[in-house]
C-alpha cells in the first residue's frame, strides 16, 4: 500500500485542529511567544562567558591568519569557527562576543521556523505551532550553557529540524520532490558538521531513504529520493572535506584522538576540576535521568506516550506513519548517542528534546477528529506547565534589555578596552582567556589560540600525534614566552594552569595591574604589563 500523504476526499471531514478562531487566544499566543522572544534575547545576551567560548570565538575570528587544526589546534568539526569567520568578516565586528550570542540567538530563530513548519505539517493547527515553539523556547535544559553560549551545542538543532522537515515535505507526496530532498542532505550535512555527536541523524534517514516511497520500484527510489539527499548532503559536507582531505592524519588526530585520548586523561587526572566529573557510564545515567524525567522534559515524554496510546500509531489514521517512526528514531539516537562522551555534561543530553517536541506534533496529527478534541485540553494543560517551569528564567533576564552595558558582550568588549589602555609595549597578549586580548585589538599567540583546551592536554598527547599540533604545555611555554616575550599577560580565569604564565611574569619584572572590568564569574583577571624598558 503506498505510504504517501492523501488528500482528504470531498466528502472526508474537515482537518480538525485546536481551536485558533477567538481573537482573545490569538493575541494571548502572540503575546506569550513575544515575551518568550524577548526574554530568550536578554537571556542570551546576559548570559555570563563561559569556558568554551575562549575557543570558538578566537578561532573563528582567526581563521584568516592560519589553518583551524595545524595552527590552532581546534579539536571539533569546523562548522562553528567557519560561521563565525563568515559573521566577522562580513561585518567588520571587532565585538567578536557580542557578535557571537547574535549568532546563537539568529539560530533560536531559526530552529522556531523549522519547528513551526513541521508542527503545521503534522497538524494544520496554529495554535499548536504556538504552543510547540513556546515548549523550545522554555526548555530548562536549553536555556542553559547548551543554548545560550557561543559553542556548538545548540546550532546542530535548527539544521537537524530543517533536515527533518524538508524530507518529509519531500515524500508527503505521490512523487518525491527532488529539490526538497536535496535541501534535506544539505541541512542534516550542516548539522554534523557543527557536531560529530549528530552522525546518529545518519541511519534513519538513510534507511528511510531505502524504503520509501514504498509504491516506487527500487531503481526509481535510486533517482528520485536517495541520489538528491546524498547530493544535498555531500554539498552540505563540502566545508569538512575540503579541510580534512588534505591532510586526514592531521584532522584525525585533532577531532578523533584528542578525545579519545589527552581529552580523557586530562580529566581522569583532574575529576575535580570545575567540580566533580561524571566519567561512568552509572553516573551518564543519572545525569540523562534529571534531564528527560523531570520538569518540561518529562512532560514532553508523558504526551507522546499518551498520544501513542490514543490512537497515534494506528497504522489505519489519514496519515502515514513513517514520519513518526523516523522522529521517534531520530529521538532515540540523539538519547542513545548522548551516552558516549566521557566525560559527561549537560549539553550533551539536549539533542533529543527538539525532536520529542515534533514527535509530539507529529502523533497529535495523526489523531482523528474526536481523538484530537480529547487531546487537545491535555496539550494545553501541559503547554501551560512547560511555560510557567521556563518562564522564571526567561522573564528574570527581560530587565537586561534595558541595560545593554550589563550584556556579557559589552562588558568583554569594556574588559579588552581597558586591557589595551593598560599596556604600554607592543607584542602579543599571552593569555589562556584569547578572547579578551580580541576584544582588546591585541595579537595573540596561534598556540594559545584555542585557550586552555589544547594547552592543558598539550604534555598528554602521544608522540606520534605531536607533529601534527602547534602547540605549548605548561611545561614548555616558558620557552614561547622567553623567544617571543609578550607585550602582557592576562591570567586569573584557568586555576593551575595560569601558574606558568604568572612565574614568568613575575621573574621578569611585569608589573600587575587589575581593574573592575576583569572580575567576572569565572575568577579575578589580573594583567601583568611588560615594563617600557622590557
Amino acid at each position: 500500500m503506498a505510504t504517501t500523504w492523501a488528500a482528504p476526499a470531498p466528502h472526508a471531514a474537515p482537518k480538525p485542529a485546536i481551536r485558533t478562531g477567538s481573537p482573545i487566544a490569538a493575541r494571548i499566543a502572540a503575546v506569550l511567544l513575544a515575551l518568550a522572544t524577548l526574554g530568550l534575547f536578554a537571556r542570551i545576551m546576559a548570559y555570563p562567558l563561559r569556558h568554551d567560548e575562549q575557543m570558538y570565538l578566537p578561532v573563528g575570528a582567526l581563521l584568516s591568519d592560519g589553518a583551524l587544526y595545524q595552527d590552532y589546534g581546534f579539536n571539533n568539526l569546523p562548522n562553528l569557527p567557519l560561521l563565525l569567520h563568515l559573521v566577522f568578516t562580513g561585518s567588520g565586528t571587532e565585538h567578536y562576543l557580542l557578535t557571537g550570542r547574535l549568532v546563537i540567538f539568529a539560530g533560536w530563530l531559526l530552529a522556531a521556523l523549522a519547528m513551526a513548519l513541521i508542527v503545521h505539517r503534522a497538524t494544520g493547527s496554529g495554535t499548536a505551532v504556538v504552543l510547540a515553539v513556546l515548549a523550545l523556547f522554555t526548555s530548562p535544559p536549553l536555556l542553559g550553557p547548551a543554548g545560550m553560549t557561543v559553542t556548538n551545542n545548540f546550532l546542530p538543532i535548527p539544521f537537524a529540524l530543517l533536515g527533518t522537515h524538508f524530507f518529509i515535505a519531500g515524500l508527503d507526496r505521490p512523487h518525491p520532490h527532488r529539490a526538497a530532498l536535496v535541501i534535506s542532505g544539505l541541512c542534516l550535512a550542516v548539522a554534523a558538521g557543527f557536531k560529530a555527536n549528530y552522525i546518529f541523524l545518519a541511519p534513519p534517514f538513510a534507511i528511510a531513504a531505502l524504503l520509501l516511497p514504498r509504491h516506487l520500484p527500487v531503481a526509481h527510489r535510486l533517482t528520485t529520493v536517495i541520489l538528491p539527499l546524498t547530493l544535498g548532503a555531500i554539498v552540505g559536507a563540502l566545508p569538512l572535506l575540503i579541510l580534512a582531505a588534505p591532510d586526514p592524519d592531521a584532522f584525525i588526530a585533532h577531532v578523533l584522538n584528542y578525545h579519545r585520548g589527552p581529552h580523557m586523561a586530562y580529566w581522569q587526572a583532574n575529576p575535580s576540576v570545575d567540580g566533580p566529573k561524571i566519567m561512568s557510564l552509572g553516573g551518564k545515567v543519572q545525569l540523562a535521568e534529571s534531564i528527560w524525567f523531570g520538569g518540561a522534559t518529562l512532560l514532553i515524554l508523558l504526551s507522546c506516550a499518551c498520544l501513542a496510546f490514543a490512537g497515534g500509531l494506528r497504522r489505519d489514521a489519514a496519515k502515514p506513519l513513517w514520519p513518526v517512526l523516523l522522529v521517534a528514531a531520530l529521538t532515540l539516537g540523539a538519547a542513545l548517542v548522548s551516552f558516549v562522551p566521557t566525560p559527561a555534561f549537560p549539553q550533551y543530553y539536549v539533542a533529543p528534546i527538539p525532536f520529542g517536541i515534533a514527535l509530539t506534533a507529529l502523533l497529535y496529527g495523526r489523531l482523528d477528529p474526536h481523538r484530537r478534541a480529547a487531546a487537545a485540553p491535555f496539550l494545553q494543560a501541559a503547554a501551560a506547565l512547560m511555560l510557567l517551569l521556563g518562564a522564571p528564567r526567561l522573564l528574570a533576564d527581560l530587565p537586561q534589555l534595558a541595560r545593554p552595558s550589563h550584556w556579557a558582550g559589552n562588558q568583554a568588549h569594556a574588559a579588552g578596552h581597558d586591557i589595551a589602555a593598560a599596556m604600554n609595549a607592543v607584542g602579543p597578549l599571552a593569555t589562556l582567556a584569547p578572547l579578551y586580548a580580541l576584544e582588546a585589538g591585541q595579537k595573540i599567540y596561534p598556540e594559545l589560540a584555542a585557550g586552555p583546551l589544547v594547552y592543558r592536554v598539550g604534555d598528554l598527547i602521544p608522540q606520534h600525534d605531536r607533529r601534527y599540533y602547534r602547540m605549548v604545555s605548561p611545561t614548555t611555554i616558558g620557552a614561547l614566552l622567553a623567544a617571543n616575550p609578550p607585550a602582557a599577560i592576562l591570567i586569573g580565569y584557568e586555576g593551575d594552569l595560569d601558574t606558568p604564565l604568572k612565574a614568568f611574569a613575575v621573574a621578569h619584572g611585569y608589573r600587575p595591574v587589575t581593574f573592575p572590568s576583569l572580575h567576572t564569574r569565572n575568577g579575578d583577571g589580573i594583567l601583568y604589563v611588560r615594563p617600557p624598558h622590557g
